[in-house]
Parts: C-alpha cells; sequence; structure tokens
C-alpha cells in the first residue's frame, strides 16, 4: 500500500498545477464593446446601460461594473464564491443577445483568464520594418500562433499601429461635382463584392460560377466610379487620394530608450499550469524566431513569469528541506535512536505525498503560500507520540524479562495494546488540529481563495499523517523494533526533564501566586493588542515595480509621451533598475480601459543579491518618488505587475485602496472627491492620493438641430455619417491580402478638418439633393466631458485612491474614516463605501470573530467525547490562551502587524496546544485511575511527558523557523504566520508544564471536595 501511496503520490505532484500566487478573484466575466468615435456619455448611453440592463438579471452574480470611455464600453461581471466559469457564460450569453445596441456594435466576451492570468509580456524588434509592419505580424501572425498553445486564454497588443486603407476626400472636388461623403462611402461599399452564380455542365465536367468583384489594391480602390456627370465617370482618385495609412492610437509602448514599441501580452486560462505553459511559450518563440517570422524580425522577451516563479520556489524549497532538516534532527536528539528517527521522518514525504493525491482528486492546484505554511512539526507530532510510547512500552517489558529474552519474544500483542491506547489520544488530537482550520474554511472572496488552498493542503497533510501513524508507524516499528530496545542516557531529555520539575516544584509549591502571575502576564499581554499594527496582507515582493503616473485628462499622446520619457530617464539612473517597459493609454483590443493621461511603467528590478545598496525597495521606491516629484502637474502611484491587476479586478479601481462616492451628477462627485481628497492628505501614511476622475474631457459637441434639419429636409443619420466621415472616418469595406484583411475607410483631407471653422463648413445632403453646411443645421461648441464614466451595480461613482506606508492599515484608515466623515455630509442619493485592503480585512476579521468561537465549541464537545466529562474538557480549553501569550509578544518583538496570515498562525498553534493539554491531562487522568495520590500523579505525568510535549512543540517551532526568518522572495506572506506559531509555542510549552498542573489540581480538589463531589457528579462536570 505504501508503494502504491508514492507512485500515485507522485504523479499526482506532477500533475498538480504550481501557481506562483493563488487567483484571489471569484469567477469573472469581461464584456467588451467597441464604438469607435463615440463620446463616454454616448459609450454610456446608448452601449452600457443597455448591456448593464440585460446583464441585471444574471443569475448568483455579486457585482456588475461597467466603464466608459472614449470609444469603448468595458463590463466586468464578479460572480459568487461558489460560481463556476461554464455556468457565468452560459448566463452571460443568453442575456446578451436581449440588449438593443447601435448598428455595428458588437459585445465581445473575453476569454476565461484571471488578473494573475498575465504570464508573459515580449516586444517585437527588426531594424528594418516599420512598427505599422510589426503590428500586421503581431494581428495576423503572433495572434494565432500563440492562441494555438495549449493553456493560452488570449493575446493582447498594446501600443503599434494598424494598417487601414484611407480614401483621404478633399471637400472641394465633391463640391465641384456636387457630391458628398455619402455618395463615397455607398460607390465604395458597394464596389468590393463577389457573387456566386449556379452550377453549369460543360463537355461533361460541372463549373462553379463565380463573379469576382473584391478590391485588391490601390489602384482599384482609385478606380471607383462615384457617379457619372454627363456620361463622364467620377472616379474616387478625382475626389480623393488613397493611401495606406494607420488606425487612430489608442496606446502607445517604449521600452527602454527604444520609443514606440508593440508589445504582446500572453495570459493563460483559469486554472491551468503556469509552468507547463511557460515551457510552451518559449518553444512556441522559439519556432517563430527559427521558421515563420521574417529573418529580420525577432520576438525579444520582457517579463516571463517562470522567473519569479524560479525566485519563490527556491524561497519555498529551501524553507521545506531546512523544516524537514531541523525536524528530523530534533527526533534524534530527543529518542537518540536512529530506528525511530526513520519511522518518524518517513512520514513527512508520504503525507505530503497523500495531500498531493488529495489536491488532485479535488481539482485544485498548489501554490507556493499554501506550501510554504506547511509546519512538518504539526505534521509528524502524532507519529512521534505513537513512537515514543511503543518505545517506551517495549523499554519497560525488556527491563522486565532482561533483553536476551526481550529479543525472542513475540511483541504483536505490546504493540496492538500500546498502538490503540495511543491511538485514541492521537486520533482526537489530530481531529482537534484540522477542526482549528475550519475558520479558514469559512472566509469569503480575497481570504478565502488566499488561504482556503493552505487550509486544505495542511488539512490534507494532516489526514495523510494521521492515517500513516495508526498504521505505517506501528506496522514499521514492529519490524525495526524488534530487538535491543533500550531507553539511553539522553542529557538533553534528563536537561528538560530536571529543569521542568525544578519549576513545577516551585510553581506548585506556589499555586496560587503562579497561578496570579499567569493570569496577570496573560492580561497585560491581551491589552497589549491594541499597540499592534493591522493590515489585510504582507506586500508580496515580485521582484519589479509598477510605477503609474497619472497626467491631466486633457494630455495628448505626444505630451504624455514627453512625460513618460522623463520618468524613463530618472528611473533608469537607478542601479537597481534592470530593463523598464512603458505603457501609455490602453490595449488596442479595449481589455485595460485608459486613457493618454495614465502612463505605467513595468521596473524589472534586478535579483536583491545583485543590489549594491543596503536599502529595502520601499526606500527605493522613496528615492525614486522624490525624484519623479520633480516632473510637475503629475500623481504617481507605486504597486507590483500582478498586485496591481488583483487591486483593479478586486475592488474595480486601480489602486490598493479607495474611497468611492456614489451619486449621478458629475459636478457634485467631483466636489465630494476634492474635499475627501483633502482630508485624506492629513492623515499620516496615507501616500500616492489621487481621484479617478469622470470629467476632464475638452471636446467639439455638435448638437443637430432637429427642426432645422426638418425645414432643409435632412435626416439625423446622413447629417451624423457626414460628420463621422469627415472627423473620425468611417469604414466602407474591407481589402483583403490573402488571409488577412484592412479596413478601407473614408476620411477628409486633415486640412479641411482641423479647426471649428472648417467643420463648420461641412456639406450637408438635403432631400432635394442640394447640400448646405453643417453650421445651418448645428451648433458647434466647446465644452469639457467626461472622458470615462465608472459605474458600480448601476450607479455612476468617482474613487478616491490612496496607498498607505510607513504605517499599520487599521489605525490609518480608523483615522481617515473619522476625519471624512466629520467633514463630508452627502444629499440624498449620494453615499461612500471604502474598498481594496480595508475591506478585504474587515470581513475576514468579522469572519474569525463569528467562527472561532464556534470552533472553539466544536473542539470543547470532542474534548468531552474524549473525556467523558466536562471538568477535563474545560480545563484543555484554557490551555489556548497561553498559546495566545507567546503569539502577541513575538509579533510586538518583531514589529510585524496583525494580519489575517497571522491570524492564520493563531488559528493553527489552537490546535497544537490543546493537543498538548490533551497528552499531560491523559496522563494525569491515567495516573490517577492507578491509584496515585493527586500530587503524585501531577508530578510523575509531568516528567513522562515532558519529552513528547517538548518534543513535538521544538518540532512544530523549528519546522516553521527557515520560513520566519527568510528574506526571499515569496517569504513575506509565511512569515507572520510562522513568527505568531514560534511565539506561541514557546510560551504554550512552558505554561502548559508548569501551570496547566497546577490549574488542574486546584480544579480537582474544587470539583472533588466532599461537599462539591455529588452535585458535580450528577451535572457531569467529573466523571
Amino acid at each position: 500500500m505504501t508503494a502504491v501511496l508514492i507512485a500515485f503520490g507522485v504523479w499526482s505532484y506532477q500533475k498538480t498545477p504550481i501557481e506562483t500566487f493563488p487567483d484571489v478573484t471569484n469567477t469573472q466575466i469581461v464584456i467588451i464593446a467597441q464604438w469607435p468615435g463615440r463620446s463616454a456619455e454616448e459609450i454610456e448611453k446608448f452601449v452600457t446601460i443597455p448591456l448593464e440592463t440585460v446583464l441585471n438579471s444574471v443569475q448568483k452574480k455579486s457585482n456588475l461594473r461597467s466603464t466608459s470611455a472614449f470609444g469603448l464600453s468595458y463590463i466586468r461581471i464578479i460572480f459568487d464564491d461558489d460560481v463556476d466559469d461554464a455556468f457565468a457564460r452560459q448566463q452571460v450569453f443568453t442575456r446578451l443577445g436581449g440588449a438593443e445596441l447601435p448598428e455595428g456594435v458588437k459585445p465581445d466576451v473575453q476569454p476565461p483568464y484571471g488578473p494573475t492570468g498575465e504570464i508573459f509580456r515580449y516586444t517585437l524588434k527588426s531594424n528594418t520594418r516599420s512598427v505599422r509592419d510589426l503590428t500586421t505580424i503581431q494581428n495576423w501572425v503572433l495572434d494565432r500562433q500563440f492562441k494555438s498553445v495549449p493553456g493560452v486564454a488570449d493575446v493582447n497588443s498594446f501600443g503599434g499601429e494598424e494598417r487601414i486603407f484611407e480614401i483621404s476626400v478633399n471637400p472641394e472636388m465633391l463640391t465641384k461635382y456636387n457630391l458628398t461623403s455619402l455618395d463615397v462611402y455607398n460607390a465604395v461599399a458597394k464596389s468590393n463584392i463577389n457573387v456566386g452564380g449556379d452550377v453549369i455542365e460543360r463537355n461533361g465536367q460541372a463549373y462553379v460560377v463565380r463573379g469576382i468583384g473584391l478590391l485588391n489594391d490601390i489602384p482599384e480602390i482609385e478606380t471607383i466610379i462615384i457617379e457619372k456627370l454627363n456620361g463622364v465617370p467620377i472616379m474616387v482618385k478625382n475626389v480623393a487620394s488613397v493611401v495606406e495609412a494607420g488606425k487612430p492610437r489608442l496606446g502607445h509602448v517604449m521600452r527602454d530608450q527604444e520609443d514606440d514599441v508593440l508589445e504582446g501580452i500572453i495570459v493563460m486560462r483559469k486554472g491551468e499550469n503556469p509552468a507547463e505553459i511557460l515551457k510552451r511559450i518559449r518553444a512556441k518563440i522559439n519556432e517563430l524566431n527559427r521558421s515563420i517570422l521574417p529573418k529580420d524580425v525577432k520576438i525579444n522577451t520582457f517579463y516571463d513569469r517562470t522567473n519569479l516563479m524560479n525566485y519563490a520556489q527556491h524561497t519555498v524549497i529551501h524553507n521545506l528541506i531546512e523544516g524537514i532538516v531541523l525536524v528530523t534532527v530534533i527526533v534524534l536528539i530527543f529518542m537518540a535512536d536512529w530506528r525511530t528517527t526513520v519511522t518518524v521522518s518517513i512520514i513527512i514525504p508520504l503525507s505530503l505525498l497523500f495531500a498531493f493525491i488529495c489536491m488532485h482528486l479535488k481539482g485544485m492546484t498548489a501554490n507556493l503560500l499554501s506550501m510554504g505554511a506547511v509546519d512538518f512539526g504539526i505534521i509528524i507530532d502524532g507519529a512521534v507520540v505513537m513512537v515514543e510510547g511503543l518505545f517506551v512500552a517495549l523499554d519497560h517489558r525488556a527491563k522486565e524479562v532482561g533483553m536476551e529474552k526481550f529479543n525472542k519474544l513475540a511483541k504483536m500483542g505490546l504493540f496492538k495494546n500500546t498502538g490503540t491506547e495511543m491511538g485514541k489520544a492521537i486520533f482526537f488530537s489530530k481531529l482537534i488540529i484540522i477542526t482549528c482550520l475550519v475558520p479558514i474554511f469559512a472566509f469569503q472572496k480575497v481570504e478565502g481563495k488566499m488561504f482556503s488552498p493552505l487550509a486544505y493542503t495542511l488539512g490534507f497533510a494532516l489526514l495523510g499523517a494521521l492515517l500513516l501513524t495508526l498504521t505505517l508507524v506501528p506496522a514499521l516499528s514492529s519490524i525495526l523494533l524488534k530487538k535491543n530496545v533500550k531507553e539511553k542516557h539522553n542529557p538533553v531529555v534528563t536537561f528538560f526533564e530536571k529543569g521542568t520539575l525544578k519549576l513545577l516544584n516551585f510553581t506548585y509549591k506556589n499555586r496560587k501566586l503562579s497561578l496570579l502571575v499567569a493570569i496577570a502576564f496573560m492580561t497585560v499581554t491581551f491589552l497589549s493588542v491594541k499597540l499592534l499594527g493591522t493590515e489585510f496582507l504582507p506586500e508580496l515582493n515580485e521582484g519589479a515595480l509598477w510605477v503609474e503616473s497619472e497626467l491631466p485628462m486633457s494630455v495628448s499622446l505626444n505630451e504624455s509621451k514627453v512625460i513618460s520619457n522623463k520618468m524613463i530617464d530618472i528611473i533608469s539612473k537607478f542601479d537597481e533598475v534592470k530593463q523598464t517597459l512603458s505603457q501609455i493609454g490602453r490595449t488596442n483590443d479595449g481589455t485595460d480601459p485608459k486613457g493618454f493621461y495614465n502612463v505605467q511603467i513595468q521596473v524589472d528590478l534586478k535579483p536583491k543579491e545583485e543590489w549594491k545598496r543596503n536599502i529595502t525597495e520601499e526606500q527605493l521606491i522613496d528615492e525614486m518618488d522624490q525624484q519623479l516629484r520633480k516632473i510637475p502637474g503629475c500623481v504617481f502611484n507605486y504597486s507590483q505587475p500582478i498586485r496591481d491587476n488583483v487591486e483593479e479586478a478586486v475592488a474595480g479601481v486601480n489602486a490598493a485602496l479607495a474611497v468611492k462616492i456614489f451619486g449621478p451628477d458629475f459636478d457634485r462627485l467631483d466636489k465630494t472627491a476634492d474635499t475627501i481628497l483633502a482630508q485624506l492628505k492629513t492623515v499620516y501614511g496615507i501616500r500616492d492620493l489621487g481621484v479617478l476622475r469622470n470629467l476632464g474631457q475638452p471636446e467639439f459637441r455638435i448638437e443637430l438641430n432637429q427642426q432645422k434639419m426638418a425645414f432643409y429636409g435632412i435626416n439625423t443619420q446622413d447629417a451624423n455619417s457626414v460628420i463621422e466621415m469627415a472627423l473620425g472616418g468611417k469604414s466602407a469595406t474591407q481589402l483583403y491580402e490573402g488571409e488577412r484583411k484592412f479596413d478601407v475607410r473614408i476620411r477628409y483631407q486633415k486640412q479641411f478638418r482641423d479647426t471649428q471653422e472648417k467643420i463648420e463648413k461641412l456639406m450637408v445632403p438635403t432631400s432635394d439633393n442640394s447640400k448646405i453646411p453643417l453650421s445651418q443645421i448645428a451648433d458647434i461648441k466647446t465644452l469639457t466631458g467626461p472622458a470615462f464614466i465608472y459605474r458600480d451595480n448601476n450607479s455612476r461613482y468617482i474613487a478616491v485612491k490612496f496607498s498607505i506606508r510607513e504605517r499599520d492599515l487599521g489605525s490609518t484608515i480608523a483615522e481617515a474614516q473619522e476625519k471624512v466623515n466629520n467633514t463630508i455630509h452627502l444629499p440624498d442619493g449620494y453615499t461612500t463605501t471604502w474598498n481594496g485592503e480595508f475591506e478585504n480585512q474587515q470581513r475576514a476579521t468579522t469572519t474569525l470573530s463569528h467562527v472561532v468561537p464556534i470552533c472553539l465549541l466544536v473542539i470543547f464537545i470532542i474534548l468531552f467525547i474524549t473525556y467523558g466529562n466536562v471538568k477535563d474538557a474545560l480545563i484543555t480549553i484554557l490551555n489556548v490562551p497561553f498559546a495566545l501569550i507567546g503569539g502577541i509578544l513575538a509579533l510586538h518583538l518583531t514589529g510585524i502587524n496583525f494580519s489575517i496570515s497571522a491570524g492564520i498562525g493563531f488559528i493553527a498553534l489552537f490546535g497544537v496546544c490543546i493537543q498538548n493539554g490533551v497528552i499531560l491531562i491523559s496522563v494525569f487522568r491515567k495516573n490517577l485511575e492507578h491509584r496515585m495520590p493527586l500530587d503524585t500523579a501531577i508530578r510523575e505525568g509531568v516528567r513522562s511527558r515532558v519529552r513528547p510535549v517538548v518534543m513535538t512543540a521544538l518540532m512544530a517551532a523549528i519546522g516553521l523557523l527557515p520560513a520566519a526568518v527568510s528574506t526571499g522572495i515569496g517569504s513575506e506572506t509565511q512569515k507572520p504566520l510562522a513568527v505568531v506559531v514560534i511565539g506561541g509555542l514557546v510560551t504554550s510549552t512552558i505554561l502548559t508544564l508548569l501551570i496547566l498542573p497546577v490549574l488542574y489540581a486546584m480544579i480537582f480538589r474544587f470539583l472533588h471536595n466532599r461537599s462539591n463531589v455529588k452535585f458535580f457528579k450528577k451535572s457531569g462536570v467529573v466523571s
């Protein structure tokens, strides 16, 4: 059976995806609809709201968010915790068809990937080709090639210039021939079509009849006939020039000092194994560079998640190996026998393999947080207790009969009896530890996705260790411990026994004083909790920075490029920086709804061991911030690539923390946001303040007058078509080059549309075939409108974003909320919410406060079943505060804030300290059953249990010691948990051995007093 477990476990390990970070988001569906040339208000009114209306009835959704921007509607639907992607997509697809959208607007549902799915970034490099040519290669070669890689969900393009064919119309020539841009549009649209006839038979063969009319090149476009004038054909070339051009740019990318590059972002599907997918991607890149791409075009990797995974895996594996070695050494030191050490140590890899089997059967992925927080000391302590009990029993038997006779005796009965006796206590102890994991399973949303894999991994490993302890350990011991079992003099054990008994004699002699001091110490420690800072999770170091700058919303692309260059020049001067990649605006497919005002720079840092200066990442950020703030008119924000994506997906705002103000009026929202911003500036610790504004987009607004249009016989569609084609351009058809197709767009030449006066002179056709200037039927004015309209659950909002540095989360938010609440008085219809890490922390803390008491009640019931009375169960539960003391003090000493990770450490402590209490109280009860006097039973019980109690505590503490002192990438979230467990085990072990016996004796005497015993026996307090 063990061989089967090993084989199946190794296979499961190979098949289980291992992620760097867990995807902490619920199932989300992203819908993108593009309507080029339309303002944010038009997009909201005609695209976003109709889509929201039909999607409101989607079942099991928890949130519906949207962003309306110039030419783009971006909608994100977030579902409840238990919803899978298939159900969510079915719900969305069945409702999308009911949305009434403008002609040509087709909502596109994005493939299933999460915010941690961006695993590879690259740029295209060529010394001979333009960025437009590289964009064509990206769209028609690389996009298809990478999407064919199993596990790749999508490939997003950023920057570059999409190739089109533009018919640049000269309005003066249109006037000369009495034509309009609509005439040109209709002629081009009708001149690019194939037709199919029937099949005709000729000479016994069937011929398919096809009419070929597709456009093939620019000369064919130029010779399209628009109209005949006195029998003379007027062709496109008579009124326009046809040129190869590029679509209006939505974004721009720079890599280091290389301006205008094309970036590709590869994202993987949810639940896939990133290591396997990255191997396939690298293989595909080698193939593309070698044999598919033109010789002068190469893919140049910028970001490969493999590097981060290798660093983080190295940290975790290093900690695991050190933990295993240290735990094994502890067993060897205390047991002083290689056979018992081998028996215990073999449980470690087998329990891990059992955990991987369970994870594979459940369809789970492993992540470095869940693996790094596994404490092998906790896992194998049951095996230690079992082996120690068997070893002591065999040693006693050998001393009774003599070693020579002992070696000849059959010992199966002894193994069976001792194993059964120890097995009961071990079973209930492990059951209690597993029960302590229940609060973790109660977590929701972000914290649930973050920590439930840890609980499952540890729970599966504990279950595997329990099964192996009850089966393999006795069997293996019966083979290895057949002969020559003799407990040698062990100076380490003797030291602990003598020291413990000496201290116990003092505390036992001064019972009231000892208990009073312990309670006072515990009270002071608990009161000191208020001095601890709080946070949701320590920030995980990704080895890279995400530097974001927000400029005025009206900024042009060229001005943003100037700012981006300045930022790159400043950042690149820092020796710790390896390379940079700057992104301006948004992706070409709309998956990242931003504007030219948004400059994002991914700063790839050198490995920490290559840094010449002894500074922290926070200090590096502060130094960068001091230099970057010399650039006027910019608001900067600092995060990390994965963290930035996760924060945006979770909170709906591109920031770690934000205050959202909901309401209908843009001006009111803007003023309220400014007031909140002013208050937050006065709070120490708040950094990177900024407002995600709605207003700020200057625009020419052409308002058509319906009465004047009716007077001239002009319909709205014709007027808008003229405006659209003249200014923004309108695609009339497409030109095919093999498999590739490119838009053929009609637009006025620039010199006829670059001022308001020229726009007013645009000619619009009337019903009697005459033409009048646009100024006759419309009012044209300039104003400032919304550039972005943010909505959450059907309500508009504006957000004040910020981050916190050099201070803990809890106290900072508390001060900020007090100042904001005292200042802001919102009218009816307006509300505020605090989102981001604080929201997650509050939800997780509330969950713990509700679930932990229930968990302790369940543990009490298990203990009552174990002991058969209330007294022993209650005394064991009272051991829990002893563990809390050390955990709290450890946080104070290390300067670590209380986070959810530290909270998980306290939960793990509950199980360990209760288990130690069970070990001690069980032997007290056994001694009392053998008619020992109370004092003797307690002292002898402590003496006999010093080794297993100290050994299990040391193993659990030392097993996490590497995680507590580690500084590598991926260690940040493990450290608080490890520090709490180690500190808690120190005080728990000391107080369990010195104070718990005192407490037991005092309660025992009180309950068994002659005047009380009858009452307590009837009530079930004592058995």
